[in-house]
């Protein structure tokens, strides 16, 4: 009769919960040593005086003065010219001309609906010669063009809260109005509302 002896076989222990508590254990210390880096590299960036922007160079002393020349015969030939005022409502409908002490009420509309999807409002002016605003000006004043004016476009709305189309067209028309009439254009926004009183 043979009699069997079993054999025990012994299983190393298990691992990889010794591996995943010594991966958290690092990976937490890797966050507090990046957090460490953080927070000194904040500090040094406070004592650290900032360095002052670098200041273009001057130009040389007859570069200089021919500057000073050309912006006062600028200043004279603009304070030499009629203030001829274009106003343009908030909906973009050039609504008055100022000029020579005169007011002339027009209802001239800037803007149109385009069908093109990609597009709300289009600036008449884009489209036709006879609809920028220098040129209405012009017309509407009897002059051949307006060399002797300096136009001030004045719309009702700040520029932020003109329609894209009329913002982008009247800026446009600036630069027409130069080639196109022979007038110096600016575009000037209307002044902030002023301060409610505090009670």
């Amino acid at each position: 009769m043979k009699v069997r002896i079993r054999r025990r076989v012994r299983r190393p222990p298990d691992l990889t919960s010794l591996f995943d508590v010594l991966f958290i254990i690092v990976f937490v210390a890797l966050i507090r040593a990046a957090a460490a880096q953080q927070a000194l590299a904040a500090a040094e960036a406070l004592q650290t005086p900032a360095k002052p922007a670098p200041q273009p160079p001057q130009p040389p002393a007859e570069i200089s003065a021919l500057r000073v020349r050309a912006l006062a015969t600028i200043s004279a030939d603009l304070a030499g010219r009629t203030p001829l005022v274009i106003r343009v409502s908030a909906t973009g409908t050039l609504e008055m001309l100022e000029a020579d002490g005169k007011k002339l009420p027009l209802d001239v509309p800037l803007l149109v609906h385009d069908p093109d999807s990609n597009i709300e409002l289009a600036y008449q002016g884009d489209r036709s010669v006879e609809l920028r605003v220098c040129r209405i000006a012009a017309l509407h004043l009897s002059k051949p063009d307006l060399a002797g004016y300096l136009v001030i476009v004045a719309p009702a709305r700040a520029f932020a809260d003109l329609p894209e189309g009329l913002y982008l067209g009247l800026h446009r028309d600036l630069d027409r109005c130069l080639t196109d009439q022979h007038g110096l254009a600016a575009i000037v926004e209307p002044p902030p509302p002023a301060p409610k009183p505090t009670p």
